[in-house]
């Protein structure tokens, strides 16, 4: 079965209740995921995976330093091929999901875009928007996108 892998870092638990809704998402469209928060996850995590959603509020107009350095920890994976895509909550700029986009595409990933941002708490439609990008994720690794 096709596996997600979702790894975030949340200030404020904004990014994270992301994280969730993207997994209910992908999980209903019959994918299996495994969901982390960034200091719980290793490189592995990825390498397992045939999809990654990372995510990370914005802090001082980047992502946040743990994510940073996670995702420059995969730039030693073979990425290639896989799907990947972004997330975040802001408060004031959003920066941080296009700097992971960045990352993940220097990496050779197969990146959508554009990624996915949401200011501040995600209210209904935000986390609307969360499941969907699941969903997509899982139309992607099935062939059916």
């Amino acid at each position: 079965m096709a596996k997600l892998a979702i790894i975030y870092g949340t200030g404020f638990g904004n990014t994270g209740i992301m994280a969730k809704a993207i997994e209910e998402g992908a999980k209903s469209a019959g994918i299996d995921v495994i969901i982390k928060k960034v200091e719980e996850s290793t490189p592995a995590d990825v390498e397992k995976a045939d999809a990654i959603a990372i995510g990370s509020a914005t802090y001082r107009g980047a992502a946040m330093p743990s994510v940073i350095k996670y995702v420059e920890s995969l730039s030693k994976l073979t990425l290639k091929g896989k799907v990947g895509t972004a997330f975040g909550s802001y408060g004031w700029s959003g920066e941080a999901a296009g700097v992971i986009s960045r990352m993940l595409k220097s990496y050779g990933m197969d990146v959508l875009e554009p990624s996915l941002r949401i200011k501040r708490t995600p209210e209904e439609e935000g986390i609307g928007t969360c499941r969907e990008l699941g969903k997509l994720l899982a139309r992607k690794l099935k062939g059916t996108e």
